[in-house]
């Protein structure tokens, strides 16, 4: 595979990781954080908003290889 097929193929699987992350990270914040202090919600969001990290390594590890 070509590698700018990679990098395609990568850029809409790391798009669909995001959009996917948060829906899910915002939903489970709204639905499931039960306190009202801030401090709580965000340290929720700095941990969810980091989450995706690991998941999107790989893709990016996939759109940088060598053919």
């Amino acid at each position: 595979m070509k590698r700018r097929h990679r990098r395609m193929i990568g850029v809409l699987g790391l798009f669909t990781l995001f959009l996917v992350w948060g829906f899910f990270a915002v939903g489970a914040g709204y639905f499931f954080l039960g306190s009202d202090s801030w401090a709580v919600r965000m340290a929720y969001y700095a941990i969810a908003g980091a989450g995706w990290l690991p998941f999107a390594l790989p893709i990016v590890s996939f759109m940088s290889r060598q053919s």
